[in-house]
């Protein structure tokens, strides 16, 4: 089985894309309200949330890239067979 590259694969599943992305969205916000809390309450609150920012961006960033691959190459597919009779 010929390997595919690494864009084709980001781009064939975009279900995969889109849980990575929320996950990592999702990660991500709680990274941003532990820096608000922190800012608020306790100081030491910020650092974790600044891990936990850093953490979220990669798989949402990732996920991202999957979803806007997908998109990209969805618009290139060759139209059906129908379309090429001249009737």
């Amino acid at each position: 089985m010929p390997k595919q590259n690494w864009f084709k694969r980001l781009a064939d599943n975009p279900n995969q894309s889109w849980r990575r992305f929320t996950l990592g969205l999702g990660i991500f916000g709680v990274g941003a309200v532990l820096i608000l809390l922190g800012a608020q309450y306790w100081f030491w609150l910020q650092i974790p949330g600044l891990l936990l920012l850093v953490i979220g961006l990669i798989p949402a960033a990732i996920g991202y890239f999957g979803i806007l691959a997908h998109r990209m190459t969805a618009g290139f597919k060759r139209p059906p067979a129908s379309f090429d009779k001249d009737d």
